[in-house]
């Protein structure tokens, strides 16, 4: 019966299994489904984000410190948005992916290489997963050596802190809205 099956057929039925797979593999952990669709950088990054977050976690839990109770519940609602974010990005990845091998992609642009770049892989060739690495990475050492200096300033500063850090995450949603909105005036202006 699958010989009968025509080349494309079988094709759309392999990528509706690919993106199962990877959408179970993402369940699982998160960034294994980025794994499995090639993007290792993503892969990372969602489990960077992972371990920062237990590792600091473990730190505001731990003995000597007076617990943060909003920082700690930050923290743990931290998990389940990266978690559902990973299965979401895992989803709209294997779409894209079989969308881009089915017709080119129009946003595309050539980069220095020569090679078609979209905006899709942007993250995969930036700077900022290097920083996210840099600064992951000496997070966890600080998180993991409990220095008093660090312990002092989560019991003095801390919620003021969490408040501000806050704050600022909602003015970057803010301005990244209106800049949004800006752009989808000008683009209906020119018609």
């Amino acid at each position: 019966m699958d010989s009968e099956l025509p080349k494309q057929g079988k094709r759309l039925k392999y990528t509706k299994f690919r993106k199962g797979i990877a959408i179970i593999m993402a369940a699982l952990l998160p960034g294994l489904g980025h794994f499995f669709l090639g993007l290792f950088i993503r892969g990372l990054t969602f489990i960077v984000l992972l371990l920062l977050d237990i590792f600091a976690m473990l730190y505001v839990v731990s003995d000597g410190l007076r617990i943060n109770i909003p920082l700690l519940i930050l923290l743990g609602l931290f998990i389940p948005v990266l978690y559902f974010y990973n299965v979401y990005d895992v989803l709209q990845s294997a779409d894209y992916m079989v969308r881009y091998r089915r017709k080119p992609d129009r946003n595309a642009q050539m980069d220095a290489r020569g090679q078609q770049s979209s905006p899709f892989y942007a993250w995969e060739r930036g700077l900022s997963f290097a920083v996210l690495l840099v600064v992951g990475g000496g997070l966890m050492i600080l998180f993991r050596m409990k220095p008093r200096w660090l312990g002092n300033f989560f019991e003095d500063y801390g919620f003021l802190t969490l408040a501000i850090l806050l704050i600022l995450i909602g003015l970057l949603v803010f301005l990244r809205e209106v800049g949004l909105s800006v752009k989808r005036k000008k683009v209906k202006e020119r018609g």
